[in-house]
């Protein structure tokens, strides 16, 4: 089982002059992670004081955006949605 806590918390330690978003979105990205996980590592780990509550949405919404890159090859559409030659979205 992967974590998203245990990946921010190393990636924290070995760089600890970046904010906790920065880590947070490294520790996503590229991997694949549904919104459900994102949202619930985001509640855990951001301080918050670190961001307004009203930021709360878009923020989650480019971790999603980080954690579903399309790779080489793929075409990124609509609301970030992947795209690949087997699967195309209208």
């Amino acid at each position: 089982m992967r974590s998203i806590e245990r990946s921010c918390k190393k990636i924290q330690n070995r760089n600890p002059n970046l904010g906790t978003y920065v880590c947070l979105a490294q520790a996503v990205k590229n991997r694949s992670f549904s919104r459900k996980s994102l949202v619930k590592a985001f509640k855990n780990i951001m301080p918050e004081e670190e961001y307004a509550k009203d930021e709360t949405k878009e923020l989650v919404n480019y971790l999603e955006l980080l954690t579903n890159e399309a790779e080489e090859g793929e075409k990124s559409g609509k609301n970030g949605l992947i795209l690949n030659e087997k699967t195309k979205y209208a």
